[in-house]
């Protein structure tokens, strides 16, 4: 007696093709394990760099439950999870990585010895950046025991020393890519680091990093103290702000980097928020201002029985968003109170503003939020880290992300979970 049901498996591989098309990236990965036909199709369409749908943002972090090689993505358009394999042995696994930056579907991450390395989670896609001992200001040496550490120097600070597993944490603050590291050198990686979140930047394909220089020559302040840069594909500029909200553009496609002041600093806020930068779909760039403060734990931690454990026992939770559009010729920010059906994915991702048509499973006028307060997350490695949805009306905090279903794995506390909008490319 024939089946009843259709054999999916005999369908035409071009007629698949379009089908994947249509699919979220979670959902073609689990297509092309259906069967060997179906592979085979999934095959000819990566081959052929086929487009995919937008694609909407996901949480990647580490968990116990998944595996030390494994990590999870979790999307809050949907409230679903997909395991991925880290596919890239020589970074081990996300546990080992620290991750500083994403964008294009693209982490840039620290390893064990403090170097950076641009890395697709969902291809293998991975790019080595110039090693740390490029920056002018660093070098590497042996000390009595064979281990690896780094000396910084400086004008502006004593010499100093750290072993080399310890440099990233006190080394790199975030990074912003000009556009995916398939394209090659057309990739810029701008990064802010330490001492005083300065700035220097690389080339995919670069054999050194670039340091922009404070300065009449840049146009830039001494101790830059930057908190975020936003890049331009309409003018091919990155676009910085430093902590008091005055902002530069900074042209890096000449032979020197040549910086310009849009806009000064504001008056000083002694509670200093931190600020993004988030370029909108209706063509408004805005300055999102993020006030927090330390308040005693509501849960209680869990420490590895091995570890030296000395942080103190405190959370740093979000306690206000404000928003200010950024007016360049009338040189001021004027206050916003709402970012209407669209939704902001703030914290060591490039800052998005989506429009919630596109991806109705999230919530209008809220901001998706990790944590990325430097000292907290790299030095307070135990303690629970804020991750949540914020109701931009309300000013409130909901640390399910408003999924139709509670998240079945909790993150681990480092390295810290980080937003990406995943791609094939």
């Amino acid at each position: 007696m024939e089946s009843i049901y259709p054999d999916w498996t005999g369908l035409p591989q071009d007629l698949l093709a379009a089908i994947f098309v249509q699919l979220e990236i979670p959902d073609l990965f689990r297509s092309g394990a259906v069967c060997t036909s179906w592979h085979s199709a999934y095959c000819i369409f990566r081959r052929l760099r086929l487009p995919s749908p937008k694609q909407s943002p996901c949480l990647l972090y580490a968990s116990d439950a998944c595996g030390p090689e494994a990590a999870t993505l979790y999307f809050p358009s949907t409230g679903a999870t997909f395991r991925i394999t880290m596919p890239d042995s020589r970074l081990h696994s996300l546990h080992s990585l620290s991750p500083i930056g994403s964008g294009h579907g693209w982490l840039v991450v620290a390893d064990k010895i403090s170097n950076l390395h641009l890395l697709n989670p969902l291809t293998g896609g991975h790019v080595a950046l110039p090693p740390i001992t490029t920056f002018q200001f660093v070098e590497g040496s042996l000390d009595d025991q064979g281990n690896l550490v780094y000396s910084f120097s400086g004008k502006s600070h004593e010499p100093y020393s750290l072993p080399a597993v310890e440099a990233r944490d006190n080394m790199y603050e975030r990074a912003v890519l000009s556009c995916s590291p398939s394209a090659g050198s057309a990739c810029i990686v701008l990064l802010m680091h330490m001492p005083f979140r300065e700035l220097s930047f690389a080339r995919v394909g670069d054999q050194s990093w670039t340091r922009i220089q404070a300065g009449e020559s840049t146009g830039l302040q001494w101790r830059n103290y930057h908190s975020d840069a936003a890049y331009s594909t309409a003018d091919g500029l990155f676009y910085v702000v430093r902590s008091d909200g005055s902002m530069h553009t900074l042209d890096l496609n000449g032979p020197n980097p040549v910086a310009t002041k849009i806009m000064p600093g504001a008056a000083n806020n002694s509670d200093d928020p931190y600020k993004y930068l988030v370029q909108t779909p209706w063509g408004d760039l805005l300055q999102a201002w993020r006030f927090r403060d330390y308040f005693e734990p509501t849960e209680s931690l869990v420490v590895p029985d091995n570890s030296n454990y000395v942080d103190p026992r405190v959370e740093l939770n979000m306690t206000d968003l404000r928003l200010y559009k950024i007016d360049v010729h009338g040189q001021r920010l004027v206050k916003v109170d709402s970012v209407g059906d669209h939704s902001l994915f703030l914290g060591h991702n490039v800052s998005m503003c989506l429009p919630v048509k596109d991806f109705p499973g999230l919530k209008p006028n809220c901001a998706y939020l990790t944590d990325d307060f430097f000292e907290f997350i790299n030095f307070y490695k135990f303690n629970k880290r804020e991750v949540g949805m914020w109701s931009i009306a309300a000013q409130t905090m909901d640390s399910s992300l408003g999924s139709t279903s509670p998240l079945r794995d909790p993150w681990l506390n480092w390295p810290v979970p980080i937003w990406i909008t995943p791609s094939l490319f």
